[in-house]
């Protein structure tokens, strides 16, 4: 398998799943959205919302970008998915060399680094995925249901289906 179908893989089941969790949880009340749940964010809006802060600055980091962070102001939990669809289509739109080199960029304490555009897209897609993980336990420790099944076998059957 190429690196280039990895990446288109990754960066669907990434929106497929980041939209699984907005559509459930954008039925709740504010209420449940920010009510204490320890993880390593102490609400699920607060655990979206670093899914889209950091999704948007692995994005300008790819893309050689300056950022900030939050990605924006607002804390509505939709506004993941528009940081998602650009980074999904910016990974779209890379060729083979592109994915190939290497950025070079400092993380939020200011440390340097570099990586292949390829690693900072799969790290960033794998983050998500995590603290998805994360929502999955808040939502049961909420005694909430419906909750999303989003295994990327999930995402896989379901184009299939």
């Amino acid at each position: 398998m190429q690196v280039r179908t990895l990446i288109d893989q990754y960066a669907a089941y990434d929106l497929w799943a980041n939209t699984l969790f907005v559509r459930r949880l954008d039925r709740e009340p504010a209420e449940l959205l920010d009510r204490n749940t320890p993880s390593s964010f102490p609400t699920l809006r607060q655990t979206l919302l670093h899914i889209r802060n950091a999704e948007h600055v692995w994005l300008k980091r790819v893309r050689n970008e300056a950022y900030t962070w939050p990605a924006e102001a607002d804390d509505a939990i939709g506004s993941l998915l528009k940081h998602c669809a650009l980074l999904h289509d910016h990974a779209a739109s890379l060729d083979d060399g592109a994915l190939a080199g290497v950025v070079q960029f400092k993380d939020l304490r200011g440390n340097e680094h570099s990586s292949p555009v390829w690693q900072m897209l799969l790290h960033c897609f794998n983050h998500s995925t995590y603290h998805r993980g994360q929502l999955v336990t808040m939502m049961r420790a909420l005694g909430m249901d419906d909750i999303p099944a989003s295994d990327m076998i999930a995402y896989f059957r379901s184009r299939t289906e």
